[in-house]
């Protein structure tokens, strides 16, 4: 994952979904599952004090949306596997 260093966040983002184009699915998920390890093993060091305090933030910066579905892509809702 790129770091913020000065550059708009739009760029960042950009380069960052670069590495996964041409992926297979099954490759984009284990990027996304090592990111989510790599997001526990942060939090894990975390006090829930400071745990909640960021949520909070994130919660006023980036509100997600409700239904937490409602940004799927069409053809992504249409699978049902991930609703059983």
């Amino acid at each position: 994952m790129t770091i913020f260093r000065g550059n708009s966040e739009i760029e960042a983002i950009k380069r960052d979904a670069a590495t996964s184009e041409g992926k297979t699915p099954e490759e984009r998920m284990a990027t996304f599952f090592e990111l989510l390890r790599t997001v526990s093993a942060v939090w894990g060091h975390l006090c829930p004090e400071e745990r909640r305090r960021r949520m909070e933030i994130a919660d006023r910066l980036n509100r997600r949306p409700e239904p937490w579905w409602k940004n799927f892509r069409p053809e992504a809702l249409a699978d049902q596997r991930w609703n059983n």
